[in-house]
């Protein structure tokens, strides 16, 4: 079964990250309005925990996915490296993907629990620290325990996004995100304007976890699926040799995952031991706001990661080099696009709302957004290597991840660069090989240069445009 991404495919996909970034810019401002400057603080320091978290899920997660791509695609078989290539079209193993479904529910109940005891235990004192023993912010300890249960149930039901994205249910998916999200932001909004604080975020997040378990569970559990499901069981032992070919390649990611944090995230945590609650409020800050640009500018990209797997397994080079190129082009043209008004526009807008928090200097906002299209850049390229089911870029991102947090912590400790030691480190620890080797090497497998690669996607791009444009003309 060949995956295609449909006309839907991408209006959903877009409207769902339009109606993130709607919600997103309806709540951003009424925070930034009611809560204090060390509430805002506190709040980008527990969704740095939270994107810290989901490292345990330790590449599992898209691992999971692929894998149930490649049994929808025909594979009767799952190796732990490489890929059985069809030039066939054979049909689904429906045991092999029981084993796949029940092995997920089976790995994800366990790791939810631990990642639960580890937050209410360590990730307590690191709250109590930076929050001046639970004083800095009013309910930071109640606060704090709400959002450790809202992460346990996110992960605990986390493999329903592998589910739906491996079977090609972009769509699906997409609306199960749209309806939690409106969810949070109607809860969000109304215990704001209730001067619940803080803890009003935290309990919207507690409550869309399970709105997007109730839709997904329906898009993907179809009663034509159910049907050639039932009958099938699985052992543990079934479970576990399964959960030892995702693990391969799984523990691969993980790392590079926890390489990926330390070079984008780390500095989150490290800040919190230097510099005050305020000031990690305006870096935060500027993380979220680039990071809703690099999720728009990529959500093609996201969007056509089935079908670029599906592509891989049926052998279709020619394709792939179309479908590849096209979607790193639209990033590159719509983050730089969003980068330039980002700059000009950001702190203009931010006092127009009334925001307490400002972001910081133009300097450092130019400088951070280089970094995230440098960093989101190869990181394509490197999805793009994922997808023949081998990870070659383990070393280069931990090594590249232990630079960036002793340097990080160096600079922080020893010179007055606050926030631009944030930016600077890991740019030209970066540069040094991550944002050009893997460009590199993907170029290589096309057996085409960088320049070409990238004249192929602009031309695919344009003639997408271009039908576009003729479809309304008729």
């Amino acid at each position: 079964m060949e995956l295609k991404i449909g006309k839907k495919d991408l209006i959903w996909g877009y409207f769902a990250q339009f109606f993130s970034i709607a919600s997103g810019i309806l709540i951003l401002p009424i925070i930034l309005k009611l809560l204090s400057p060390e509430e805002v603080g506190l709040n980008y320091i527990m969704l740095t925990i939270g994107t810290f978290v989901t490292l345990f899920d330790f590449g599992f997660a898209p691992q999971f996915g692929r894998n149930i791509t490649y049994i929808f695609s025909g594979s009767q078989n799952l190796l732990k490296e490489g890929i059985m290539q069809n030039t066939e079209r054979l049909d689904v193993n429906y045991k092999l993907l029981f084993v796949m479904i029940q092995s997920a529910k089976f790995l994800y109940k366990r790791l939810s629990f631990i990642i639960l005891v580890l937050l209410l235990t360590l990730g307590t004192l690191y709250i109590y620290k930076i929050t001046n023993g639970f004083t800095s912010v009013k309910n930071s300890l109640f606060i704090w325990v709400i959002y450790c249960v809202s992460i346990y149930f996110n992960m605990y039901y986390a493999y329903y996004s592998s589910l739906l994205n491996g079977k090609g249910l972009v769509t699906e998916y997409r609306k199960s995100l749209v309806y939690s999200k409106f969810f949070y932001t109607v809860i969000a909004l109304i215990l704001l304007f209730c001067k619940v604080g803080l803890l009003s975020v935290v309990i919207a997040n507690l409550i869309t976890p399970f709105i997007v378990k109730y839709f997904s569970h329906k898009f993907f559990f179809t009663k034509e699926l159910n049907d050639k499901l039932k009958g099938y069981e699985s052992s543990k032992e079934e479970k576990l040799e399964l959960i030892k070919i995702i693990w391969h390649n799984a523990k691969k990611l993980g790392l590079v995952y926890l390489g990926s944090f330390a070079i984008t995230k780390i500095g989150m945590f490290i800040s919190g031991l230097f510099l005050s609650l305020e000031n990690i409020a305006s870096y935060g800050l500027m993380i979220q706001l680039v990071s809703l640009i690099a999720i728009v500018s990529t959500t093609i990209s996201t969007l056509y990661q089935p079908r670029i797997a599906s592509l891989r397994i049926l052998n279709s080079t020619k394709e792939l080099l179309n479908d590849f190129s096209y979607t790193v082009v639209v990033f590159k043209f719509l983050f730089i696009l969003g980068s330039i008004v980002f700059i000009l526009l950001g702190n203009y807008m931010l006092q127009s709302i009334g925001s307490s928090t400002v972001l910081p200097s133009g300097t450092i906002l130019t400088i951070y957004c280089i970094v995230v299209f440098l960093e989101t850049n190869h990181s394509l390229f490197s999805s793009f290597l994922v997808t023949n089911n081998e990870i070659p870029f383990v070393k280069a991102t931990l090594i590249a991840g232990v630079l960036i947090s002793i340097l990080t912590y160096l600079f922080l400790k020893f010179t007055d660069l606050g926030l631009l030691s944030l930016v600077l480190v890991p740019l030209f620890v970066q540069l040094a090989y991550n944002n050009w080797k893997w460009p590199f090497v993907v170029c290589d497998f096309f057996q085409i240069s960088y320049l070409k690669f990238n004249s192929i996607g602009f031309a695919n791009m344009k003639n997408n445009i271009n039908k576009v444009l003729r479809k309304n003309e008729n």
